[in-house]
């Protein structure tokens, strides 16, 4: 849960640096998106490698190696003198990021239930809730951002110590097997789940990435008042995950995800509105709460609809399509962030939360109907 925690963080700190980095480098608020494409595009393609990866090496020494590529890219962060070097360390921060995502849900959704995928997302969300804050306190001291990214690096330098220790524990179902796995579901269904995942991450990863400009620079909040509404989003979103870790073998997982794609759309809606300050801050709180859900009951479903088999290749294929979308659509946001102003990040949200609404609902239909086809093929054999 530790390695969650340290995943969550790199991410949320950006969102509230980025004004602070891109006036220290002269660079525009929508160059933020490059930042973004460079994580996202190493993120993304050690997500797809990692099922075909988890035959021949084990989990745990892949998870070694991305503890040690992510000290080594915040390092570089952290003391980076020029854009160029700060793009270059956002790849080793995606290629950790990678590693540590697809194998920790795709481990978990195999032998776990949903009240551990609850707790290791809790754990996601309480580091991106910690991230802002002192990200934000850095900031108000008048302490450089690049003291915050160093500390964020002594930490992974002590995740890949502890990994180290239990690497050997780690086993994926597939592991020292040539064959390839069986799935179950269709591919139909494979290629919905992975767009689900994609238009997902964009609305959750733009929000956490933007919403701090949005409130700053479009709507007049203050920093610091901003700053604790994107801690106050990260940790509402914590608070639903540790929901889901007490009570997760209780609740019913399709239904929960339905209500929280609708509070999604609601909150990001009024956070466009903005009828009074409070109402937009409470909003991005909301959003935040509503997110948590979705992503972990999402794979954890996935499990059960392609077996055990064939898990890590499908969550490597959803988490690299998730990190895609975290590359790709804050970048856009901020192409129309630099063509219209800061204000066109709420409508953005809305319309992309929109959707993410709709394709959920689809792929739950869809779902149903696999299921019912699977079922009728066991039973005719």
């Amino acid at each position: 849960m530790c390695g969650f925690a340290l995943l969550g963080m790199p991410g949320a700190a950006l969102g509230v640096a980025w004004p602070s980095i891109a006036s220290d480098l002269s660079r525009s608020l929508g160059d933020l998106g490059i930042l973004t494409i460079a994580n996202g595009t190493s993120y993304a393609v050690m997500s797809v490698v990692s099922g075909s990866l988890s035959k021949r090496f084990s989990a745990g020494q892949m998870l070694v190696v991305g503890a040690v590529a992510g000290a080594f890219g915040l390092t570089g962060f952290a003391f980076a003198d020029s854009w160029t070097l700060l793009v270059l360390a956002m790849v080793p921060i995606g290629v950790a990021g990678g590693a540590l995502d697809a194998l920790g849900n795709a481990y978990v959704a195999v032998d776990r239930g949903p009240r551990a995928m609850g707790a290791i997302h809790a754990a996601f969300g309480f580091g991106a809730m910690i991230a802002p804050l002192a990200m934000t306190a850095i900031l108000a001291l008048g302490i450089s951002w690049r003291v915050g990214f160093g500390s964020l690096a002594i930490t992974q330098v002590a995740l890949g110590i502890a990994l180290m220790t239990i690497a050997g524990m780690i086993r994926m179902p597939m592991q020292g097997r040539k064959e390839r796995p069986v799935r179950t579901g269709g591919r139909r269904l494979v290629a919905t789940s992975v767009w689900v995942f994609f238009i997902y991450a964009g609305v959750e990863g733009s929000t956490g990435l933007w919403a701090f400009t949005l409130l700053t620079e479009g709507q007049g909040v203050s920093t610091t008042i901003a700053g604790l509404a994107v801690a106050g989003h990260w940790g509402a979103l914590f608070l639903s995950r540790v929901l889901i870790g007490v009570r997760g073998d209780r609740i019913p997982l399709d239904l929960t995800i339905t209500i929280s794609v609708v509070g999604i759309v609601v909150s990001l809606a009024l956070m466009w509105w903005n009828p009074a300050m409070w109402v937009s801050v409470m909003a991005l709180v909301a959003a935040g709460f509503f997110n948590g859900p979705v992503f972990p009951l999402e794979v954890l479903l996935t499990s059960k609809r392609f077996g055990a088999e064939f898990t890590p290749w499908a969550v490597g294929y959803q988490l690299a399509a998730a990190t895609a979308s975290i590359a790709v659509v804050p970048a856009v946001i901020g192409v129309a962030v630099n063509a219209s102003g800061p204000l066109v990040i709420g409508a953005m949200l809305t319309v992309l939360s929109v959707v993410m609404a709709l394709s959920v609902e689809f792929l739950r239909r869809l779902s149903g109907r696999e299921s019912i086809r699977v079922a009728e093929r066991a039973n005719a054999g």
